[in-house]
């Protein structure tokens, strides 16, 4: 199970350096043009693409132990698995970032691809926070509201980054998951059950 202190020792392992030889394909790297040098936009058709090679962060400690067991109170879609983000919907903003900006890492299991997407409709009040270039955004609106999570072929990978999100409040996420129907979930930013 991953607890609260757990997520916060990851991310205390973390620096903001780029990690360059993490063993992912050219297929995994999506190509030049996938690699999204906009801020502010993105959709599941237009995501943009974080991989093993480009993620903006380097973690000392082996990745695969990572997940070794999964909670009721981690997001869990396909490959991807967010720590503690279910329980968000009853704890206090204040425990995870401050200014509506909240850390939490994501992690997918080795080999995985997904992509994480907040409808248009919800722009304005929601954004990701995982490529560097989003983490300077003032809003919701000129964070990434797409982002493709592309893990090693050889071990679970851990993606830091975070919301903006004009708490509380609940936000859809559409999650695209090759070969699988898209899933539409509702994730409680402080705003109790949605």
């Amino acid at each position: 199970m991953i607890r609260k202190a757990a997520v916060r020792a990851l991310l205390a392992i973390v620096a903001t350096l780029p990690l360059g030889a993490c063993g992912a394909t050219p297929a995994q790297m999506g190509g030049g043009a996938a690699v999204r040098e906009q801020e502010g936009q993105g959709s599941l058709a237009d995501p943009r693409v974080l991989t093993c090679a480009n993620r903006n962060g380097f973690v000392e400690e082996d990745e695969n132990t990572l997940l070794a067991s999964i909670s009721p109170e981690d997001f869990v879609e396909g490959p991807l698995v967010i720590p503690g983000l279910l329980a968000w919907g009853t704890a206090r903003q204040e425990e995870y970032g401050s200014g509506n900006h909240f850390k939490v890492g994501a992690v997918v299991r080795k080999g995985g691809k997904v992509t994480l997407s907040i409808p248009e409709e919800f722009h304005e009040s929601a954004g990701l926070l995982y490529a560097e270039a989003a983490r300077t955004a003032t809003d919701p609106a000129g964070a990434d509201h797409s982002v493709t999570f592309v893990a090693c072929d050889d071990h679970d990978t851990l993606f830091v980054g975070g919301f903006h999100v004009l708490a509380p409040r609940c936000v859809p996420f559409d999650i695209a998951v090759p070969g699988r129907p898209v899933v539409r979930k509702k994730i409680s930013f402080f705003d109790g059950k949605c």
